[in-house]
């Protein structure tokens, strides 16, 4: 395998972007309120794991705990407008392979993140079935499977935490188990996605997180170390405005982790 420096990638141009906006006629298909805010979480650092993998952190979930309640179309429907997501570059560290799987932890240790995503079309109708792919970095900036020269912590070909894909059900929704991402230089805090819909690409893109909410979360142990991020979603030359853009996740305290939720637009 190839490897791949983040250098490299920190180096390209940005994608273009698009920017087809259309107005929502009832609740049940809203998307991402360009102005949404997000408030302020009740940092703790909490790992969700499952029972085929080996927990490595040093504080985790109860597993008889109950699960959370199933995201609905009602979750989503505060998010505002529906708009196009941009297209963006693949990025650095995206795979072939597909692990269809909810919880991508495989027990890395972070600050819980619950991550729904509802997919629309140009119309902001559901697309059921379709299939949503995301990785990010690990809590010290760290990505699977790839020489990524991660903050000092590389765990390079063969690893496959923070990696997961799943299937839109009858309203577009998927959710995703994971941690807050961390970071590395010169880029802000962000998660990668792919969308497909009956097996072709149609969207690349990426999702940003409010960098008030990150600063409180980076206070926690498993970031700490690692200090604040040096980019901002508004200093990052690949991120655009992520407002207009309604890349921005909306986030909320959620127990003692994170709900995160976002409308992605697609030209299906």
């Amino acid at each position: 395998m190839t490897a791949i420096t983040r250098r490299t990638f920190i180096a390209a141009a940005g994608a273009a972007a698009l920017a087809a906006a259309c107005s929502d006629d009832g609740a049940s298909d809203a998307a991402p309120d360009a102005t949404s805010t997000s408030t302020s979480p009740a940092p703790s650092s909490t790992t969700a794991t499952d029972s085929t993998t080996t927990t490595t952190a040093a504080s985790v979930p109860d597993p008889a705990a109950a699960e959370p309640t199933a995201l609905t179309v009602a979750d989503f429907a505060g998010l505002g407008t529906c708009v196009l997501l941009p297209a963006a570059g693949a990025g650095p560290f995206g795979l072939e392979e597909q692990f269809v799987r909810r919880d991508i932890t495989e027990g890395y240790p972070g600050h819980a993140l619950r991550l729904g995503i509802r997919v629309l079309d140009a119309d902001c109708l559901a697309v059921p079935g379709a299939a949503v792919e995301i990785w990010h970095t690990d809590a010290s900036g760290d990505y699977s499977a790839f020489e990524d020269n991660g903050n000092g912590k590389d765990e390079a070909a063969g690893t496959t935490f923070l990696r997961g894909t799943q299937i839109a059900d009858e309203d577009g929704i998927v959710e995703f188990h994971t941690i807050y991402p961390g970071w590395y230089p010169g880029r802000t805090v962000h998660i990668h996605v792919r969308v497909r819909v009956d097996e072709s690409l149609v969207l690349t893109s990426q999702l940003y997180l409010d960098d008030a909410y990150t600063a409180q979360v980076f206070t926690e142990p498993a970031y700490a170390d690692n200090g604040q991020p040096d980019t901002t979603n508004a200093t990052d030359g690949l991120a655009g405005d992520v407002a207009t853009d309604a890349t921005l996740v909306a986030l909320t305290a959620e127990g003692d982790g994170t709900l995160g939720l976002i409308n992605v637009a697609v030209a299906a």
